[in-house]
């Protein structure tokens, strides 16, 4: 079906402080999830390149969903 592109530029990317980010398969199912990342994909980006306009919206979109995700957590364990 789908295919993940796996690209090494050589460069070192790991950042020892930084949480990995998970993206859950269950936010799917969650009401409204398409459309609040379709709403977040289509704000426009810094960048120079189409890579790095890529790069950039992937980017925000990871730290959107980080927060996203940490509120959402709070309200389920409200609940």
């Amino acid at each position: 079906d789908h295919t993940p592109l796996l690209l090494d530029s050589g460069e070192a990317t790991h950042v020892a402080n930084k949480n990995t980010f998970s993206f859950e398969q269950s936010w799917f199912e969650r009401e409204g999830f398409m459309e609040m990342i379709a709403r977040e994909w289509v704000l426009p980006v810094m960048g120079t390149t189409h890579v790095e306009r890529w790069q950039n919206k992937i980017r925000h979109l990871r730290q959107f969903l980080r927060g996203w995700a940490r509120n959402e957590s709070g309200v389920y364990k409200k609940k």
